[in-house]
């Protein structure tokens, strides 16, 4: 479990424009999987849960922060991954 430090200026602007919460970046940071980089950066992501019947032909929400080697969250971004 991560705990939220620092947020660059730039991901707070992509936060409002992308209509990302504080609230969802703590869940990120606390339930997310984490990829660890070789300069010591990460990328901690959480899909969306599995697809059920409600998701049936729907794009699926993928939220991930990009985290720096001292862990301020340097951007954050909800992609939406077509079906497999």
């Amino acid at each position: 479990m991560m705990k939220l430090g620092k947020i660059s200026p730039l991901a707070f602007s992509r936060m409002k424009q992308r209509g990302i919460s504080i609230d969802a970046l703590h869940h990120l940071l606390a339930h997310g999987q984490v990829e660890k980089h070789f300069d010591g950066g990460q990328v901690v992501y959480l899909d969306s849960p599995t697809a059920g019947p409600a998701w049936a032909g729907r794009p699926q929400p993928r939220l991930y922060a990009l985290l720096d080697a001292a862990g301020e969250v340097l951007t954050v971004e909800k992609r939406v991954r077509l079906g497999d």
